[in-house]
């Protein structure tokens, strides 16, 4: 019996300094995280609404690029199936000479495509790492940076949807 009293006289004695000490280290804890929040609010706030208008200004023009995007993905499909029946009828060869410069020209619009696409993905990456460094000053500059390459991506977008037009008008011939 008084083994059982010394034992357990001995685990509450434990107990009770660990639970306070708990205790202490959440409470110490909980402070600076509210800080920190109030901190990176305030530096945030400034550039809130310039970030917003940009970032709506982005997501109008990656829509309108995606819609284009949408109609050459539609355009390629049926060049696919006007090439397999053009092979089909044996029609194909007689037509080779004009695709190949229809096509010559759809390439160099997809390299102007393709150097666009570079920078815009250099600019969202240093958007990634101002946004990691709670840089909202230098994010602002680099996010007005995106618009005017994607608005410059439209017309080469709507470039290289024509050539497919021309392309599917001398399959169909």
């Amino acid at each position: 019996m008084l083994k059982k009293t010394i034992l357990c006289a001995l685990a509450l004695s434990m107990l009770i300094p660990i639970s306070v000490s708990a205790k202490a280290l959440t409470t110490t804890e909980t402070n600076p995280t509210a800080k920190v929040a109030t901190t990176q609010s305030a530096a945030r706030a400034p550039y809130a609404s310039q970030i917003k208008a940009e970032r709506q200004t982005i997501e109008n023009n990656r829509n309108t690029n995606q819609t284009i995007r949408d109609s050459i993905k539609g355009k390629m499909a049926q060049i696919k199936t006007l090439t397999a029946q053009d092979k089909t009828n044996k029609t194909l060869k007689a037509k080779k000479v004009v695709l190949k410069t229809e096509r010559a020209a759809l390439k160099v619009d997809r390299a102007a495509l393709k150097a666009i696409n570079v920078n815009l993905k250099a600019d969202r990456n240093n958007d990634k790492t101002d946004i990691t460094n709670k840089n909202y000053a230098a994010l602002v500059t680099d996010i007005k940076q995106i618009s005017p390459l994607q608005t410059s991506k439209t017309p080469v977008l709507q470039k290289i949807s024509s050539d497919l037009d021309k392309i599917i008008s001398t399959l169909s011939n």
